[in-house]
């Protein structure tokens, strides 16, 4: 009887509650099961434990063996069920596009911030009909959530937490990785493989031992080792350009347009039960006005942020549970989804994406679900993504490289520092002008009116124009309290909404540079190694030089359009002040005159 084996090549710490087996260097397992998926097999240690462990951590073996000697000890509790445990998901409740079947509510939590507890991840299976209803009730608030950041008690990040299905047994670890912006990283370990271990030309000798690293669960150290062989379709191919000066940008390749939000209305559903809001985006391209919720701008950014590892996703509105059916918020909300469509419109990679382009015009719903299915399946995400960037034919000096990087790692720094602070001092500024200011200067205006209601308590005989312009300077000084109250809108507001841009884009930036990083220490990895051949060394190189191609072309990208907009967000924040102030020095002199007068 043939039986499959593997040779451990490296060792592997199992995490409590997640399935796995620990297995040393050496070590002969007995593979049970190579269909689980997400580059994992099921197996079997000489001592009779069982569980799951990463391919990338063995290479198999085959042997014809007799019989054993004895009867298989028997599997652990958890494993006590039919060997389908892992392709069969729960089905006394459906998936939803966020992996899980608890019910949520719209509107309901801060997607910025993790959750004391993960909800478990259901299995992902092909049947992708489970969540594609064009209207399905998928949180609009608080599903981004699942699967957040925050790390649980053994250490391993949220999404790493031993899911079970109907029957109580162990299901697969989740695959994906929740970076600081909302969405999730797919595991791409094992696209392309091909056992390429056995000598297709990857560099598998060089496979890192960190599972956890935003770089290894992001699949770009196995674009790296070469691991990555994918048909990269027309729409998705990018190219980077010199265009001198040690700048590099990426080429759109469809012509400009833009995207207008306008007329949100509250609808309802189930009878009223479920409420919510509905936003009008019209497309300039075509003109066709389609209709979105927040839960479908949050699916989309999830979309982009998986596919997307080398940009930092334009950040959405945050989320609020009360008042959010009030007309100045409803507005605010919009104003700040415009922000996002227009940055979405104007980024180079962004605005040619497929699945931004089904968002803004599939008014069917039919193609909705098609367009929405084939985004969720798409293999050209995350790291694998690098193969289907054409750079400059010319490799790039390290010293370059690295001043470069460092440049931009400390300007991020001490840009974001700056940034949070601005965005505070909005805040703060917003807070006082519709409080603080605004009592003070009614505080005011109400003495300057006392003083000149009692001076009209004089009979009249002495000058009366006197005591109305003191009255009238108390209620001059009450409506420069209205107006300071009001001018927020017109001027902070604006520029605290900038700032949360830019904390959003700021936040991304860390992953970007941590997956250059990576890329540089595996290229100086195999570079030390003897044992690698030339001919992989500088396809290791190569694809190395790309990875750094793309950073180099979104911080271009990143620093054009920042000019821009502090320009432009300053230049309106200065021109709402002027007007603010001329009007409170035209109430002033208008006051002044009557003095004149009296």
């Amino acid at each position: 009887m043939a039986v499959r084996q593997a040779k451990a090549v490296y060792d592997f710490d199992a995490e409590p509650g997640t399935g796995e087996i620990s297995i040393q260097t050496g070590e002969v397992l007995t593979v049970t099961r190579t269909d689980v998926g997400e580059g994992w097999w099921e197996g079997r240690r000489a001592n009779g434990d069982c569980g799951l462990f990463p391919e990338a951590y063995v290479e198999e073996v085959t042997e014809d063996v007799g019989p054993p000697a004895m009867a298989p000890p028997p599997l652990p509790q958890d494993y006590a069920a039919p060997s389908n445990t892992y392709a069969t998901p729960s089905t006394t409740a459906p998936l939803n596009t966020f992996g899980t079947s608890n019910p949520v509510e719209d509107w309901s939590a801060d997607p910025w911030s993790g959750v004391g507890a993960a909800p478990t991840p259901q299995q992902q299976t092909q049947d992708w009909q489970a969540d594609d209803d064009w209207d399905s009730d998928f949180d609009d608030e608080s599903a981004s959530q699942v699967g957040a950041s925050s790390a649980q008690g053994n250490g391993a990040p949220a999404n790493y937490t031993a899911s079970t299905d109907t029957s109580g047994n162990l299901a697969l670890p989740a695959a994906s990785y929740q970076s600081n912006q909302r969405g999730s990283i797919g595991d791409v370990s094992a696209i392309g493989r091909n056992d390429s271990k056995k000598g297709a030309g990857g560099a598998s000798s060089k496979t890192s031992f960190n599972r956890f690293s935003v770089f290894v669960k992001s699949g770009s150290e196995n674009y790296i080792l070469g691991k990555v062989n994918l048909n990269v379709p027309e729409a998705d191919s990018l190219t980077i350009v010199d265009k001198g000066d040690g700048k590099y940008s990426w080429v759109n390749t469809k012509p400009p347009f833009s995207c207008v939000i306008a007329s949100p209305k509250k609808e309802a559903k189930f009878k009223g039960l479920k409420s919510y809001i509905a936003y009008q985006l019209t497309p300039s391209f075509n003109n066709i006005q389609v209709s979105r919720r927040y839960k479908h701008f949050d699916w989309l950014h999830e979309r982009l942020s998986s596919k997307y590892n080398f940009v930092p996703i334009p950040p959405l509105p945050d989320k609020q549970i009360q008042g959010r059916y009030e007309e100045e918020f409803i507005e605010h909300r919009m104003n700040q989804l415009q922000s996002f469509v227009d940055r979405m419109c104007r980024h180079p990679v962004l605005a040619q994406s497929e699945v931004w382009g089904h968002f803004l015009s599939c008014t069917d719903e039919k193609r909705w679900k098609g367009g929405k299915r084939k985004a969720e399946k798409d293999p050209l995400v995350g790291g694998a993504y690098y193969s289907a960037i054409t750079v400059p034919d010319k490799p790039l000096d390290p010293e370059f490289v690295d001043r470069e990087v460092q440049v931009f790692t400390q300007f991020t720094s001490q840009f974001d520092v700056a940034v949070k602070n601005m965005a505070k001092l909005s805040a703060d500024q917003t807070t006082k002008c519709q409080n603080h200011y605004k009592r003070e200067f009614q505080l005011i205006g109400k003495s300057f009116a006392q003083l000149g209601q009692a001076m009209e308590q004089d009979g009249g005989n002495y000058n009366p124009g006197l005591n109305n312009a003191v009255v009238a300077t108390g209620e001059c000084y009450e409506e420069i309290g209205r107006l300071y109250e009001e001018q927020p809108r017109l001027d902070w507001e604006h520029l605290a909404d900038m700032m949360h841009d830019y904390k959003g884009l700021l936040s991304g930036f860390p992953q970007v540079l941590h997956l250059h990083s990576g890329s540089q220490g595996k290229r100086k990895e195999i570079g030390n190694d003897g044992k690698v051949g030339q001919v992989e060394a500088n396809a290791v190189k190569t694809r190395t030089d790309t990875v750094t191609y793309a950073l180099l072309a979104e911080v271009n990208t990143f620093h054009e359009q920042r000019v821009k907009d502090i320009k432009s967000s300053h230049q309106h924040f200065l021109q709402e002040q002027i007007k603010f102030y001329q009007k409170i020095t035209e109430k002033l002199q208008e006051t002044l005159r009557m003095y004149d007068q009296c």
